[in-house]
């Protein structure tokens, strides 16, 4: 049954392990599609602003080169002439450059050239406009040069003219349909961005519907099962005790039990000073004497190895007239042991004077047996009974640190990743359309944060990672770090002697629980404001103290009124770890003056 329940569990955890895979990797590829897609828009864009500008230049350069070729017919000055014929010739290399550029591409430039047809149509239209300016160009330029007659300088200068109103009115067509080319890709933008935000949310819903939902369902169902193994833990703990109390119960009744014997009978008389005068029958098969028996009471008690104040006082006693009563533990002839309920009896003569003693007395050896059998039996019964209890409540402890172990690790590396996920993807979301939904998706992100840490801090508490990589006192250092920021106490770790050594992992455990108990206790319950964690050790011993300044309380008062014997109680908690460590407890409090908790644990050699 354990090992279907176990199984059953690994193959949920197995397929929530799958589910989360998927999920990663479908977050993922929709953010490296998303980055792909804006990237190659946003070249585009870059792309298209370039054209727009360059196609705007073109205009403007072929008004330069208007005014050049006016200025430089009209000018007679040579200094000028030799400027404006410098700048036509720039104007003239640019803008054929410029041209060729928009149809078919210039790395150079940073555009690639236009395939649409519409631009395609209007840069032929202006093909001729464009080729008749540039040759009257190129003309007024050679005739500057190799010299020529000004009626053919005149005809380049009107070539020049009448082309260029023809060729600004294409470049605006051309200008505006770059525009409106580059608009029409905004938009495809736009919608591509709400294309993939609502791709993004719809994965994210159904991650969290099919991921999130049974993630957190398998967990709560862990809490609950961890829960009731604790309260099972707690009731054994509570048995345990019930059976120390009722050991010592029972070894109380079988003291006090009155158990019928044989009646009273005379076993010997004496003189006033306890010489035998005479040995009943049964006195001498009790004790097995033969023909040499003891002269004297009082030294034959003393022989049977009673102290001699002891013996004096029996005899001070019935001197006075008293009869001295008690049970005596007597070892036979045979060597065996004899119990004898005894009665010394004084005979009184006629003045009130002691002038014999009467040896009144029973065999109670079978009954002293019995009940001595009777109390070693209850007392194996209960101590075996007890080591069962004990041994299952060490089980339990171990169990559910294990589950500890295990939420804690399905939170960190389970939730807290796909959390850490769901994160990036929230991260990704850039475009949003209005600024509410723009706070909606901070407060959304802060949110996932919050949760991420919170995540993380109950995994922490459940079982930390560190404890097993790097030991107690980083644990212990770490833990009160944390514990100041969450309580707002200060919680200080000392460690006096720079104890660094490793503890079997079960100690180790125990300690940290033991610690995070007592500090908790403390925050919630004393007050203070200041809380000590101290670990020291010598060859022998790890001393754990765990202090506080606050309020304080009545240890004792408490204690008689049984609140540390439920279930539940932080100090009775710390007991049992305690326990199950074999370390020794011990508590320093009283009202007003803070609280001391001492653990002390023997450290193998």
């Amino acid at each position: 049954m354990a090992n279907a329940k176990n199984e059953k569990g690994y193959r949920q955890f197995e397929d929530l392990r799958w589910r989360y895979l998927f999920a990663l990797s479908a977050i993922a590829l929709t953010i490296i599609i998303s980055q792909a897609i804006l990237q190659y828009y946003i070249s585009q864009q870059v792309s298209d602003s370039i054209e727009v500008n360059l196609s705007g230049r073109q205009r403007m350069l072929s008004q330069r080169i208007t005014k050049s070729a006016i200025l430089l017919l009209s000018t007679e000055d040579s200094l000028s002439c030799k400027n404006y014929l410098a700048e036509l010739k720039q104007s003239l290399q640019e803008w054929k450059r410029a041209h060729e550029a928009l149809q078919v591409g210039d790395q150079g430039l940073g555009v690639r050239g236009t395939n649409n047809k519409t631009i395609q149509g209007l840069f032929a239209e202006i093909q001729p406009n464009f080729e008749a300016m540039v040759s009257g160009g190129e003309r007024l330029v050679e005739g500057f040069q190799y010299g020529t007659d000004d009626v053919s300088d005149s005809q380049a200068l009107s070539s020049i003219l009448i082309n260029e109103p023809g060729f600004l009115k294409g470049m605006d067509e051309i200008v505006f349909q770059f525009d409106r080319q580059a608009q029409a890709k905004v938009a495809r933008l736009r919608k591509t961005e709400i294309i993939l935000l609502a791709v993004a949310l719809f994965l994210i819903f159904i991650e969290v519907r099919f991921i999130f939902w049974p993630s957190a369902k398998l967990i709560k169902q862990n809490f609950q099962q961890l829960a009731e193994k604790e309260a099972n833990s707690r009731n054994m703990a509570l048995e345990i005790t019930s059976l120390y109390d009722s050991l010592e119960k029972s070894y109380l009744e079988l003291a006090e039990a009155e158990v019928e014997v044989e009646d009273l009978t005379l076993f010997a008389n004496c003189s006033a000073t306890g010489d035998f005068q005479y040995f009943s029958e049964r006195f001498c098969e009790v004790m097995e004497f033969g023909a040499d028996k003891p002269g004297n009471f009082f030294g034959w008690l003393e022989n049977q190895g009673y102290n001699a104040k002891y013996v004096h006082k029996i005899q001070d006693l019935v001197s006075q007239g008293k009869t001295w009563e008690g049970d005596l533990k007597l070892v036979n002839e045979e060597g065996d042991f004899v119990w004898l309920k005894l009665h010394l009896v004084p005979v009184l003569g006629q003045q009130e004077q002691v002038e014999g003693l009467m040896l009144i007395s029973v065999d109670e050896t079978e009954v002293k047996e019995a009940q001595a059998k009777s109390q070693e039996i209850h007392k194996e019964k209960l101590e075996k009974k007890l080591k069962e209890q004990q041994y299952r409540s060490a089980l339990i402890l171990e169990g559910q640190e294990e589950e500890r172990r295990r939420i804690s690790r399905d939170l960190h590396d389970g939730i807290g990743q796909y959390l850490t996920a769901l994160k990036y993807s929230l991260d990704g979301i850039n475009e949003v359309k209005s600024y509410p939904e723009e706070k909606r998706l901070e407060v959304s992100k802060r949110l996932i944060g919050d949760v991420i840490k919170e995540v993380r801090r109950i995994s922490f508490h459940l079982t930390p990672v560190a404890l097993s990589d790097y030991g107690l006192t980083s644990v212990l250092n770490k833990f009160s770090e944390e514990m100041t920021k969450i309580s707002k106490i200060p919680v200080v770790f000392e460690n006096p002697t720079g104890f660094m050594s490793r503890l079997e992992a079960k100690v180790e455990n125990n300690i940290y629980r033991i610690v995070q108990e007592a500090v908790n206790n403390a925050i919630k319950y004393s007050e203070a404001t200041e809380i000590k964690i101290s670990l020291s050790h010598n060859s022998k011993y790890l001393y754990l103290q765990v202090s506080d300044n606050g309020k304080g309380f009545d240890y004792n008062k408490l204690k008689e009124d049984g609140h540390f014997s439920a279930s539940g109680h932080g100090i009775f908690n710390i007991k049992e770890r305690v326990n199950f460590i074999n370390g020794q407890f011990q508590m320093e409090t009283s009202p007003g003056m803070g609280t001391i908790i001492h653990i002390e644990l023997p450290l193998e050699s």
